[in-house]
């Protein structure tokens, strides 16, 4: 056994380091600031170390990111086709079963889903439209790769956007009918 005079002087014998406990999903989202909870999920997504036990609760994040996703388009498309232009905040709150908390998305990407979703609200030009949708999925699946959380984000973010407009859908039923005359 090696002497060491500094480890004598603590109070007690020498103890390994205990890991951090897992924070519970409501702990770690209050914790840590909006943009510094992003910047964590960004670090780990290069190969960063989980430095606030946080991997467990990916789905909890994923859920939160995409509600804000969907909240600046769907709000981009109501302002545009109201003409209204006030750019929710960032970080924006995002109520949750769990409670409200919020989220954070670089602003560069807040203000283009936002600016898209307004474009595509203001259009009526289908060709423009479908241009603003390949757009929209674009930066999303940009947000997707910065956290590196794979194209189902980018399909559950993007559900609020038709991909086929209402004009060009189908006559066809989902549903079967139970009138017979109807087949």
């Amino acid at each position: 056994m090696i002497w060491r005079p500094r480890l004598f002087l603590s109070k007690g014998p020498p103890t390994r380091q205990k890991k951090k406990p897992r924070m519970s999903h409501k702990k770690y989202l209050e914790a840590l600031a909006a943009a510094s909870l992003w910047d964590e999920w960004v670090s780990m997504a290069n190969g960063g170390d989980d430095q606030y036990g946080i991997k467990g609760d990916r789905d909890r994040f994923l859920a939160l990111l995409e509600l804000h996703v969907r909240s600046l388009i769907k709000t981009g498309m109501e302002h545009g086709a109201s003409s209204t232009n006030e750019q929710p905040s960032n970080p924006l709150k995002i109520k949750m079963l769990r409670g409200e908390f919020e989220s954070y998305l670089p602003s560069s990407q807040a203000s283009r889903l936002y600016e898209l979703g307004r474009e595509l609200g203001a259009s009526e030009d289908a060709q423009q439209r479908a241009t603003l949708r390949e757009a929209l999925a674009e930066t999303v699946d940009a947000v997707s790769m910065g956290i590196d959380a794979g194209s189902s984000f980018v399909d559950s973010a993007m559900r609020d956007v038709l991909i086929n407009p209402p004009e060009s859908e189908s006559s066809q039923e989902l549903v079967p009918s139970d009138n017979p005359e109807s087949v």
